[in-house]
């Protein structure tokens, strides 16, 4: 199946917890996430459906399931957060997690988003390949024994917009 195959579209009430569901599945099988993790996901994304404005939720599609996620979330004047982002391994390594960042990073431009955040653990090696391709650089670091039965690390990034040069 070609990423080609994927529809990307704007948020539809039900996909949160669709979103959520994915999240905890690959990272409770794959990193050993406890369900207080999908607790974290909730509550974030309560607070984004409460009040959605100057963000999106995007969902990629695959026969009807949720193979994927990203989403902006507006975190004061001139600045956002990307949240959410998710490719299920039964589609990773074929340019969808690109597609995702892509249509984010357009959002982040047409709203004229001067800096974007996000946070991301250590552990998801092709996530932060994809973010330092995009301009992301690690700030901060700190531990996270909550999720896990061990230590992950969590990983705040930051993503500038050019200067313009004149």
């Amino acid at each position: 199946m070609m990423a080609e195959e994927i529809v990307i579209r704007e948020y539809e009430p039900g996909d949160a917890s669709l979103v959520s569901h994915l999240h905890m599945r690959l990272y409770g099988r794959t990193y050993g996430f406890r369900g207080i993790f999908e607790h974290y996901v909730m509550a974030g994304m309560a607070g984004f459906l409460r009040d959605p404005s100057g963000g999106q939720l995007w969902v990629a599609l695959r026969d009807g399931v949720v193979v994927g996620a990203i989403a902006i979330v507006k975190s004061g004047e001139g600045s956002a957060q990307l949240r959410w982002f998710i490719v299920d391994e039964t589609v990773q390594g074929r340019g969808l997690g690109r597609r995702l960042l892509d249509r984010a990073m357009a959002f982040c431009q047409e709203r004229g988003y001067d800096k974007v955040t996000l946070w991301t653990a250590e552990v998801l090696h092709a996530a932060r390949h994809l973010y330092e391709e995009y301009g992301f650089v690690p700030v901060e670091r700190k531990a996270n024994d909550e999720w896990t039965d061990g230590v992950i690390i969590e990983e705040r990034w930051e993503r500038s917009a050019p200067s313009p040069k004149g």
